[in-house]
């Protein structure tokens, strides 16, 4: 069975704005999913997220949108996600929200994101990019 692994916004935003600083780790992920070692889900919010983001950078935000679209999973939005968020122990919102939505990954393996810190109530493995891809053997 193909690992199954959650990306946090942070991460696509890395790939989307080719940020020079995060690119290699973000790209080397991407890369396993080409490869058929991993398979990447998000949640609708990234996607609305990227969009903002890719517009604010003078990108054309539906061009890169339908290019995730095209390329890994996405898991909707449901309003069960935010009744939980608002009794749990998540302090930020929006990685409330994502976690939320991991949870609805079956066999999820881990969350990726460089922000670590604010998934600590998290019951799923929360590894950075590096950390993750020291796990995959390529």
């Amino acid at each position: 069975m193909i690992p199954q692994v959650f990306l946090d916004t942070n991460v696509v935003l890395d790939l989307a704005l080719n940020r020079t600083e995060f690119i290699k780790d973000a790209e080397s992920i991407f890369v396993l999913k080409d490869m058929g070692k991993i398979d990447i889900h998000i949640s609708a919010l990234t996607l609305s997220t990227v969009a903002y983001f890719a517009a604010k950078h003078k990108q054309d935000s539906f061009v890169i949108v339908g290019r995730f679209l095209d390329w890994i999973h996405v898991i909707d939005l449901e309003s069960i996600f935010f009744k939980q968020i608002v009794t749990s122990d998540f302090l930020d919102f929006e990685d409330g929200l994502q976690y939320f939505s991991a949870m609805m990954v079956k066999d999820i393996k881990a969350i990726i994101t460089r922000n670590t810190k604010d998934f600590k109530s998290s019951s799923i493995p929360v590894l950075t990019p590096a950390q993750f891809l020291s796990t995959i053997e390529r």
